[in-house]
């Protein structure tokens, strides 16, 4: 219970559901998720270790702000990171995984344009993939963080460009090659990518 009332909050967190700067009054909480308000507090507490809410003394708890400084130190713990998956996959992706990847882009073929969450949902199930392959759960676990950040983002500014269509099929290839310098260029561009368009969105 614990656990499902924790990935529910964050769920609606990151897609954005609770804006930014929302207050997240337990008894409210307690209410709509309909369970008492200790489940509800201890989520409260894990979200905040990872920066997804703040937690003010005596004043409660409120959904994080979107930090442009922070941003800038997520961005490149996220690329370090994004290489070391994308090496570690190259490695240990096995048939299933790169099945998974060729019926996830069947599935973005039919994203409608205007569908944010659509394009969303396609992005974070590719990254996903890829650090499955990986094989590494503490990697992906840390990793996962920051990527919440990033849909944060994504969704608030709501950036519709569907570059996952673009990068699947490449990123196919390139595990079947074995090409470990590809799969690691490319998803730091993927990376690069949405930088630059939230940038353009939010002028840093």
């Amino acid at each position: 219970m614990k656990k499902d009332v924790c990935q529910k909050l964050r769920e609606k967190i990151v897609y954005a559901y609770y804006k930014p700067g929302e207050p997240l009054n337990e008894m409210r909480l307690s209410k709509e998720f309909g369970i008492s308000r200790t489940p509800i507090r201890e989520a409260l507490i894990r979200l905040s270790e990872e920066n997804l809410v703040t937690i003010v003394p005596n004043l409660g708890a409120r959904v994080a702000d979107l930090n442009i400084y922070d941003f800038y130190h997520l961005i490149e713990l996220r690329l370090i990171l994004e290489r070391a998956v994308a090496r570690l996959a190259v490695q240990n992706a096995r048939e299933n995984h790169i099945n998974d990847m060729s019926k996830l882009f069947e599935r973005v073929k039919n994203v409608k344009e205007d569908d944010i969450y659509g394009y969303v949902d396609c992005d974070r199930e590719f990254h996903q993939i890829i650090a499955e392959a990986a094989g590494n759960p503490i990697l992906d676990k840390h990793l996962s963080v920051i990527r919440n950040q990033f849909i944060r983002i994504e969704t608030v500014f709501e950036d519709t460009s569907n570059s996952v269509y673009k990068d699947l099929p490449q990123a196919i290839r390139l595990l079947k090659r074995k090409d470990t310098n590809g799969l690691e260029k490319l998803m730091v561009k993927h990376v690069e990518r949405f930088v630059a368009r939230v940038g353009k969105k939010i002028k840093f």
